[in-house]
């Protein structure tokens, strides 16, 4: 696809995924999106179960298509190296604690006395103001705050961790989207943005649909509304073979096709039951769903179109036909693995989605950005005797990549 996003330059000043899965969007979509990484003293090398290892599952899903440049914001020489870098950018993106980027110099108003036009993005847990502003967390904490573990539970069930960064994922989303409407708004009057994403906000927002709920209704658990399975017609039903299928008949005329089709036709006219009657009928149609596999559920829906779907397993999915023909799995190379599969951006424009370009690993491109900013060799060079910037490990003195 082309590159959308051609001739925009970000800095992305993170760790972790709240801010690196966003930036991991834009740099998909064609930004240049410069990673600053950390020094190797102070980041972690080697197997797997070092989050920090350029081979560990989180760099791997947030590092490609960007350039890796390793500075230490800590040394003032270091910050001179990120002040030029930001003379070239459109978007600085930070995800540190509240108050870690002033103590490091590069909060908004330094920055942006330094370049006013600059679209400035931070995202941390509870936001920069509010009671929350200074605590400290990590996904759970984000989706226990933000109300979602909280839906996990029901009826004799406690509340679950779910097993997914949804928290650091739609955080990260509504970052992409402030920041691209942030340089609409640069574009048309030249005016930069300094913009505020907390994750817990970003949580809470999924759940405007059960807050409505709760503010016309009194409804406080959401399993009783009828889309969220309130009704026997919303339901994960077991199948022949030990597996399961997600049924979702909503509406009215869903649920009296699906009776139909199904030979329970003396379940049409109960579309509004108590909580009592669900419960039979769901036995009832476990039952049913309990006589044919999984596959032969997906054959009968494929027919008769009554909101019959297999729960597919991440194994399945990544295997799957469909999804491959979409092109949602796609390959790069890594420095030390080789061909690695990826989930790509599932953004499709003019009938492709963004390709997985390259891996880097830390510091792959130090030389060459300095190299672009105008820093001659021998100056590079003091600045790597002094600690201030590092190239990829292994490489020679100067190598570029």
């Amino acid at each position: 696809m082309g590159k959308l996003l051609d001739g925009v330059r970000v800095l992305d000043v993170s760790t972790y995924s709240p801010v690196r899965f966003g930036t991991t969007v834009l740099a998909d979509l064609g930004a240049t999106v410069i990673q600053i990484d950390k020094p190797a003293a102070a980041r972690p090398a080697g197997p797997l179960d070092l989050l920090d290892s350029a081979e560990h599952p989180r760099w791997l899903w947030h590092s490609r298509n960007k350039r890796s440049v390793v500075i230490n914001l800590k040394q003032d020489a270091g910050r001179a190296v990120f002040y030029d870098l930001l003379a070239t950018a459109d978007v600085v993106v930070e995800g540190f604690a509240v108050g870690v980027a002033a103590r490091l110099g590069i909060d908004y108003a330094t920055l942006s006395a330094r370049k006013p036009d600059i679209v400035y993005a931070s995202v941390s847990g509870f936001g920069q103001a509010g009671p929350y502003a200074h605590l400290s967390g990590h996904e759970q904490n984000y989706q226990a705050m933000g109300g979602l573990t909280a839906l996990t539970a029901g009826p004799g069930v406690s509340p679950q961790v779910t097993p997914a960064p949804i928290a650091d994922s739609v955080s990260s989303l509504y970052c992409v989207i402030a920041v691209l409407a942030a340089l609409r708004r640069r574009d048309a009057t030249g005016q930069g943005a300094c913009i505020d994403i907390s994750i817990q906000d970003a949580v809470l927002s999924l759940l405007g649909y059960n807050a409505n709920y709760y503010w016309r209704h009194g409804i406080t658990q959401p399993r009783t509304i009828r889309e969220f399975g309130g009704h026997p017609g919303i339901g994960v039903y077991e199948t022949a073979d030990g597996r399961a299928v997600q049924l979702s008949a909503v509406e009215p005329w869903a649920w009296d096709k699906l009776c139909r089709r199904l030979g329970a036709d003396e379940l049409r006219e109960e579309f509004t039951i108590d909580e009592d009657r669900a419960a039979a009928i769901r036995e009832r149609l476990a039952g049913i769903f309990a006589g044919r596999s999984r596959q032969e559920w997906a054959a009968f829906n494929a027919s008769e179109d009554v909101g019959i779907s297999p729960v597919l397993g991440l194994e399945e999915l990544l295997s799957d036909e469909h999804i491959r023909s979409r092109g949602m799995v796609n390959e790069v190379t890594h420095p030390t693995l080789g061909a690695i599969p990826q989930l790509a951006t599932p953004i499709t424009v003019d009938g492709s989605v963004p390709s997985s370009d390259w891996m880097p690993q830390p510091g792959d491109h130090t030389d060459s950005v300095l190299t672009e900013l105008g820093y001659a060799p021998e100056v590079r060079d003091n600045l790597r005797r002094a600690g201030a910037i590092q190239g990829a490990a292994g490489l020679p003195e100067g190598a570029p990549r």
